[in-house]
């Protein structure tokens, strides 16, 4: 692993990325966190082109606002819940991936 600047603002984002994944088990779903993570995301996937897929990041966006404003059912919201999660995992390996190889 090299020491560069890319490589270590994809380890801070590797970090946010797994912290948010277990923080949405534990906090309110009108908790703002996540859609400060989201727009550092999409910062870095602007500034870092070729790193990330878009769609996974853009569904990201989405899902975080879906679930922030709260006017889904219940069974929608647990789907809209799980879709995030699976986008946030995939996001997780992207960071992984990206900083040992």
């Amino acid at each position: 692993m090299r020491y560069a600047a890319s490589n270590v603002t994809t380890a801070i984002m590797f970090g946010l990325t797994v912290y948010l994944m277990v923080a949405r088990f534990k906090s309110r779903q009108d908790w703002i966190w996540p859609l400060f993570y989201y727009l550092f995301l999409v910062i870095y996937h602007q500034s870092f082109p070729g790193k990330l897929h878009p769609w996974v990041v853009y569904l990201g966006v989405v899902t975080a606002l879906l679930i922030r404003f709260e006017f889904l059912p219940p069974r929608l919201n647990n789907a809209v819940r799980t879709i995030e999660f699976l986008g946030l995992s995939f996001l997780a390996y992207s960071f992984f991936r990206a900083v040992s190889t």
